[in-house]
């Protein structure tokens, strides 16, 4: 069933799946669906050694594939990073994580797609500081860096004062802070080190002293977080 949002319900072993259409909307935060461990290939419990039978059966994990009997694999959680519409069985370790990683849904994913005022400055900017609005884009693939605020009904272009930076191109990400162990630390900056083609480029974006400094701060934090996920998604 395909919607006109891009996406199309898809029902698998596992569950209801919102995914979509086309494999170049997919978010780079998503995993793939893994391979169920066969039934005749386990005949206890992964981690209680509990021998399955008539009256324990098995269960598998949504997140990992492998097979544990009923109390081992009982929670039920969320999990958006394979697009499961409700929430799916999962062992506890698998569990634990994928709660982790709910938050970077629930909160600093929708901080990014909301975006933020910075001063930006790169080797290739036209100037140094220019003031931009740097948002993710609704499909998490690409930061955008216009030069305003775009409206919600999206009606109104802006002018991108730099080119977008490709989520998946990302390398690294250094956070320049101020404050003391005392009072805590808050970012003040970020360094952002992307692919380009065959090189490398830096890109510069400062926490502007205004109303904005508190959502700016929020967005490098949560740039973080995503970047993290990122990474730990390529190691995998």
């Amino acid at each position: 069933m395909a919607s006109d949002s891009g996406k199309q319900l898809v029902k698998s072993k596992s569950g209801l799946r919102m995914i979509s259409i086309e494999e170049k909307d997919n978010s780079p935060f998503q995993l793939l669906e893994p391979p169920w461990v066969p039934d005749m290939q386990s005949k206890e419990c992964i981690k209680c050694h509990s021998k399955f039978d008539l009256m324990k059966r098995r269960h598998h994990c949504r997140r990992c594939g492998l097979c544990f009997c009923n109390v081992c694999c009982a929670s039920k959680v969320g999990l958006p990073r394979m697009n499961f519409v409700d929430p799916v069985r999962m062992c506890s370790e698998c569990s634990v994580v994928t709660k982790k990683e709910n938050e970077f849904y629930d909160k600093h994913l929708k901080c990014l797609i909301t975006g933020s005022f910075f001063m930006l400055s790169a080797a290739d900017a036209d100037e140094d500081n220019i003031v931009t609005y740097v948002k993710l884009t609704a499909n998490h693939r690409t930061i955008m860096f216009n030069e305003e605020k775009p409206d919600r009904e999206s009606t109104k272009t802006s002018r991108w004062v730099y080119d977008p930076v490709d989520v998946i191109n990302i390398q690294n990400l250094n956070i320049e802070t101020t404050g003391d162990t005392s009072h805590g630390f808050m970012p003040k900056a970020a360094v952002l080190k992307y692919k380009y083609l065959d090189n490398s480029k830096e890109v510069i974006l400062k926490v502007p002293d205004d109303n904005s400094k508190k959502q700016s701060m929020a967005w490098i934090v949560a740039l973080q977080k995503a970047v993290k996920m990122l990474m730990s998604s390529k190691e995998t």
